[in-house]
């Protein structure tokens, strides 16, 4: 019978792990490798709802000084 997906996989992750255990550098390097791209990853995030939110403050600020601008189309604004 042949083996199933779980198995290969299975058998490749103890296959990788045998094989990086014999060079650790290249282990460190890999592991270093996935927690930056977890860390790059979360401070993107982070980015985008620091922005997110500066924007949103733009927009109301904006508004509130609009608000004090008087209406082009009302009659008082005419000479």
């Amino acid at each position: 019978m042949n083996p199933g997906p779980t198995e290969e996989a299975g058998s490749t992750a103890r296959t990788l792990i045998t094989s990086l255990a014999s060079t650790p550098m290249v282990l460190a390097l890999v592991v270093f490798n996935i927690f930056y791209i977890g860390f790059s990853t979360w401070q993107a995030i982070k980015q985008g709802e620091r922005f997110t939110e500066n924007q949103a403050q733009w927009e109301r600020m904006v508004e509130k000084a609009m608000a004090y601008c008087p209406d082009q189309h009302s009659k008082e604004s005419k000479p």
